[in-house]
């Protein structure tokens, strides 16, 4: 039997463009003094409390009066995040920000995330923003998800989806009473969206237990997850046509920064990371571009430093959205 591996588009010109883009990018130009106040507006950043999430509560603590809250997996680690955050906008903003929310969840876990939004509906009656900053990248080979799914798929696709899903309700609520344009959704994404599968999802074999796994495949499963993400930031809108004016889903590529996501290269990789990336809060220009800049529309996709940018050709099918978003529901049907 021969083995079936995953069809790769070939990029265009831009694409390499787009992709030379991440190591020589634009210095940010909308950072802490364009952010509106978001006085009495309720954020979520989902994986806050390390890298480029980090950087984003930061910012937005001390830029604007929003109450923010940080959705994440380690209470120990977050709580001392949280301390140090107020202790470094305290220096740098000099002022004593709002106190930061801490929800426990895990992402990897559909178990856990009702239990965390049931939490934070019974703080807050509104939601303005959403941040889906969590996740993670190449992880050992046949790492799987709580339900069995690759981890990838799991943790950046699955979990955001139903993080979203069980939060509808309360943010289409809130869309309702905002300018059209205020309420959105940051789905963090990756150029590494240009290496995944035809369509985005290799759907003959999803979670690639069936292929040998090479540094080359590695990193597709990877971006197979981020186009996952690029999809559900282009469909969310259609799925949701009563509020498709008021709402604006969007998803950017933060930069190639030097965080945490990239625990799991071998040496040399992050010998090679340690050279070519760039400090992880300008990624946060990127991701609070998306969340607040004018000039972002709807289905829109921005890279380093909080500049428009194109996806992939094939990633702006409706059929291969639609394909996603139903498995998704159906996948995460159980949990709601």
């Amino acid at each position: 039997m021969t083995t079936k591996y995953p069809e790769i588009p070939k990029k265009t010109f831009a694409d390499y463009g787009q992709m030379l883009h991440g190591f020589w990018p634009n210095k940010p130009t909308f950072t802490e003094k364009d952010y509106p106040e978001f006085e009495g507006k309720v954020i979520i950043v989902t994986g806050g409390n390390t890298g480029v999430g980090y950087e984003t509560v930061k910012s937005l603590a001390g830029s604007t009066k929003a109450k923010i809250y940080i959705f994440s997996r380690n209470e120990e680690k977050t709580l001392k995040a949280i301390k140090d955050i107020e202790l470094e906008v305290a220096k740098e903003y000099k002022l004593k920000p709002n106190p930061i929310g801490f929800i426990q969840t895990d992402l990897s876990d559909l178990t856990t995330i009702k239990p965390a939004v049931e939490k934070f509906l019974n703080k807050e009656s509104r939601l303005d923003l959403i941040i889906h900053n969590a996740g993670v990248m190449t992880p050992p080979t046949g790492s799987k998800s709580k339900q069995g799914y690759e981890l990838q798929l799991g943790t950046n696709v699955l979990g955001p989806f139903l993080l979203q899903r069980l939060l509808d309700p309360i943010f289409i609520k809130t869309a309702k009473t905002n300018p059209p344009g205020v309420s959105r959704i940051v789905w963090v994404a990756s150029t590494a969206h240009q290496v995944a599968p035809k369509g985005g999802i290799f759907w003959e074999d999803k979670n690639f237990e069936n292929i040998p796994i090479s540094s080359t495949i590695r990193m597709q499963i990877y971006g197979q997850s981020k186009a996952a993400d690029i999809l559900l930031a282009k469909a969310w809108t259609r799925h949701h046509p009563n509020v498709k004016d008021d709402v604006i889903s969007t998803s950017v590529c933060p930069g190639y920064l030097k965080t945490e996501l990239s625990r799991h290269s071998s040496w040399f990789e992050s010998f090679i990371l340690n050279r070519v990336t760039w400090p992880r809060r300008f990624g946060a220009y990127t991701e609070l571009y998306a969340a607040f800049s004018p000039d972002v529309k709807d289905g829109d996709y921005s890279i380093s430093f909080g500049v428009p940018a194109h996806t992939r050709e094939d990633l702006n099918s409706v059929e291969s959205g639609d394909k996603l978003w139903n498995w998704c529901e159906k996948e995460t049907d159980p949990y709601v």
